[in-house]
């Protein structure tokens, strides 16, 4: 089949190109050493194309950790902040975080789209990357492109086989044409991932193991540090904060990142917690991760980037329960 080829000597090219539509944002690594999603400068200078999982995902482009989400004041009530959303192409964005930005886009803009959400989305470009697992990441599909990829980049030998899944990416590759050839040459083979094929079957069946030992397991080893829900694609958990002035006319409507591990998180008016013990709050973000909330029910949240996996200073593991679920997992 004949497909679009993008030689590693024209990257360079590629990269000024997507620059026409918006400031190029991909995976660099900061002086402490940490990989991260940020803007790329100098071309390919900085850029990483090895790099396994940056530490934050994503999602801080379209849900920043805190943000303005209305303005109030007295004689106009509570209005959305005015002025566009920068135009962003995010490049490098591996298939997992591609599926997080999805589940993401079905949580903000389903039956009832959160408008500055939408604003942010609208305008970013993603441009995707084929990755290499590890023994961490468990994604369904590391080397084919998820629907949402305006552009995806393939690695095979001497360069990149380029895809796209939108009506802007055709655009796009048409303007791309000169740096691109016409190859025949056979995209790798889809990996199969166990991992993911027993959370899907758990996720169906609706396993919950309520009774498993693991989670006094957890619990005893939890530090309540939340690395694992801050790190997560697909993590959306929000506290709202009234922020007034002190002219006592004017407010800002804040939101900010929670933590269902959080002991606050489940508290309530009048010192009531929905969920407080800490295996109580672990069991609930299984519930939440792996078998969909609200009217995500049934579809697990979890893209298998292994970033909690990875991050857990006192290495625990939530996927260990699919073991117990061999009986339904087979």
């Amino acid at each position: 089949m004949e497909q679009h080829f993008l030689a590693d000597n024209a990257l360079g090219q590629f990269l000024d190109c997507l620059t026409q539509y918006g400031a190029l944002h991909g995976p660099t690594r900061t002086s402490d050493g940490v990989d991260v999603f940020g803007p790329i400068q100098a071309g390919i200078e900085g850029l990483l194309l090895d790099y396994r999982r940056t530490l934050i995902p994503p999602k801080k482009y379209l849900i920043p950790p805190r943000q303005t989400i209305l303005n109030y004041a007295t004689a106009t009530g509570y209005t959305l902040p005015t002025g566009p959303a920068p135009q962003l192409v995010l490049f490098g964005v591996h298939p997992c975080d591609l599926q997080g930005i999805d589940y993401l886009d079905r949580v903000f803009m389903g039956d009832r789209p959160d408008q500055l959400y939408r604003r942010y989305r609208d305008a970013i470009t993603l441009v995707g990357l084929s990755c290499e697992p590890d023994a961490f990441c468990f994604c369904a599909s590391p080397v084919k492109a998820p629907h949402n990829a305006d552009l995806f980049l393939q690695r095979i030998e001497h360069g990149f086989l380029v895809s796209t899944e939108t009506s802007k990416g055709k655009r796009m590759l048409a303007g791309l044409e000169p740096l691109l050839t016409k190859t025949e040459a056979a995209p790798p083979p889809p990996v199969e991932s166990r991992m993911m094929s027993r959370l899907n079957d758990v996720a169906v069946t609706g396993r919950t193991f309520p009774d498993s030992p693991l989670w006094e397991s957890f619990a005893a080893r939890c530090l309540s540090c939340g690395a694992c829900s801050v790190c997560c694609p697909t993590c959306y958990c929000f506290d709202v904060l009234e922020n007034g002035a002190l002219d006592e006319m004017t407010a800002d409507r804040l939101r900010e990142w929670d933590n269902c591990l959080f002991r606050a998180h489940g508290e309530v008016a009048g010192g009531h917690n929905f969920r407080p013990t800490r295996r109580e709050r672990f069991h609930y973000r299984y519930l939440h991760k792996y078998l969909g909330f609200g009217a995500l029910a049934g579809v697990p949240a979890c893209v298998g980037c292994g970033r909690c996996r990875e991050v857990c200073p006192v290495a625990i593991d939530l996927t260990e329960l699919f073991a117990e679920g061999d009986d339904v997992c087979a």
